[in-house]
C-alpha cells in the first residue's frame, strides 16, 4: 500500500476566476492610477498577475491523498475547491472498465470509467504544481492495473470453473484518435510553412514575433506528444 498527495485540479473555476480577476484587477488599475504614469502601471500589472495565481491556488487547487493497494484506490480530499464539497470515494479494480490518461502543454488528467457508467476525472497542473506525487501516482496506477490484468488472465487460464471477469481497458487519448492525426497534420504544415512564409513575406509586415513562437513552440509540443502516447501505446498492447 502507498499514499500519494499532489494538488487537484478544477480548470473551470479556474477560467472563469482568471478572467474575472483579470478583468476586475484591470479595469481597478486604470480607474486608480494617475495617467501617463508607465511605471506604476506596469508595477500594478505585475502586482495583478501575482495576486491572481495566489487567488487561483486557493480557489482552483485542492490537495488530494491518494492509496493504491492491490484491490482499490482510495481518494480522500484534504482540502476542496470552492463552492464544492467532493466526498471521499475507494474504487475497487474489479469495478473499473476503462481508463485513460492523459497530457497537454499545461494540464494531465486521468479519467476513470467504472462499470456501472460512472466516470471519475483527476485534473492536475503541470504549470503550477511540478513538485508533488502526481506522475509517480500516475506510473504507480497504470501499474496495479497491469498487475490486476494478469491476476484476472492466469485466474481464468488455471480455473475454468471461474467465473472470468472483464480486464481494465486503456481507452485513447485525443493523440491517438482521428482528431489527433488531423491536428499532428496541421502541426507540421505550420512547422514546415512557417519558416517559409517568414522568408517570403518581408519582415516589417510581420506583427508579433512572440504570438507566432508560441504558436511555433505548440505545434512542436503536440506533434512531440502525438508521436510519444501512439508509441507508448503500441509498447503496452
Amino acid at each position: 500500500m502507498k499514499t500519494y498527495n499532489f494538488k487537484a485540479a478544477n480548470w473551470v473555476i479556474l477560467v472563469f476566476t482568471s478572467i474575472f480577476s483579470f478583468i476586475g484587477g484591470i479595469f481597478l488599475i486604470v480607474l486608480t492610477l494617475p495617467k501617463g504614469n508607465a511605471f506604476y502601471f506596469i508595477l500594478s500589472f505585475v502586482v495583478l498577475i501575482i495576486f491572481i495565481i495566489y487567488i487561483l491556488r486557493l480557489t482552483s487547487f485542492a490537495k488530494v491523498e491518494v492509496t493504491l493497494n492491490n484491490e482499490t484506490v482510495s481518494i480522500k480530499w484534504l482540502e476542496q475547491f470552492l463552492f464544492h464539497k467532493k466526498r471521499n470515494i475507494i474504487i475497487s479494480f474489479d469495478k473499473i472498465a476503462t481508463y485513460v490518461d492523459q497530457r497537454d502543454i499545461n494540464w494531465e488528467w486521468l479519467k476513470i470509467e467504472m462499470t456501472d457508467g460512472k466516470i471519475y476525472k483527476i485534473w492536475h497542473s503541470k504549470f503550477l504544481f511540478t513538485n508533488d506525487d502526481y506522475f509517480r501516482f500516475i506510473t504507480a496506477f497504470i501499474s496495479a492495473v497491469k498487475n490486476h490484468n494478469n491476476t484476472i488472465e492466469k485466474k481464468s487460464t488455471k480455473e475454468e470453473s471461474v467465473v472470468k471477469t472483464e480486464t481494465i481497458k486503456r481507452t485513447k487519448s485525443f493523440y491517438e484518435t482521428t482528431g489527433g492525426v488531423i491536428m499532428a497534420g496541421f502541426a507540421i504544415v505550420i512547422i514546415v510553412g512557417l519558416p517559409i512564409l517568414l522568408i517570403l513575406i518581408p519582415s516589417q509586415r510581420v506583427t508579433n514575433y512572440f504570438l507566432l513562437g508560441i504558436g511555433y513552440f505548440g505545434a512542436i509540443y503536440f506533434l512531440c506528444e502525438f508521436f510519444t502516447q501512439r508509441k507508448k501505446r503500441k509498447t503496452d498492447d
